[in-house]
């Protein structure tokens, strides 16, 4: 873990931020409610954004909300517009919209679909159960 951070659960009323934390998220926030620093995370400066799990964290800022579908989450979802990574890449499914993505592409950011990102995990996924199914 990096100098000044550290793992929180999502249950507690507000994280305090550290010094370290505060300037690479680029906020001036000295504490945060979980959800708005997942929030904060997503929208970093930084050289590469993973989404390696279930759910989708970014939407066009034409979208809203309900069009994405995922209510669980909604409160961290950002606009591709407002991501200032400057790749995104995807081991999970449907981390993106469609027009999420086009948004962030249009806005300078590299992205591909995720079925080309995760495309290896799929095919890695495929001989486990063929090995499976042999033995």
């Amino acid at each position: 873990i990096s100098p000044g951070g550290g793992i929180f659960p999502r249950t507690v009323k507000s994280i305090a931020l550290t010094p370290e934390v505060r300037a690479m998220l680029d906020v001036t926030a000295t504490e945060m409610a979980p959800n708005d620093l997942l929030h904060a995370i997503l929208k970093a400066p930084a050289d590469l954004l993973y989404n390696g799990g279930i759910g989708t964290y970014i939407k066009a800022s034409t979208e809203t909300h309900a069009q994405v579908g995922d209510r669980a989450n909604d409160g961290l979802r950002v606009n591709g517009a407002e991501l200032r990574c400057k790749v995104v890449a995807e081991g999970g499914n449907l981390g993106c919209t469609q027009l999420g993505r086009i948004e962030y592409a249009q806005h300078g950011g590299r992205i591909n679909t995720d079925a080309i990102d995760n495309s290896a995990g799929v095919d890695c996924s495929d001989h486990e159960v063929n090995i499976k199914i042999l033995l």
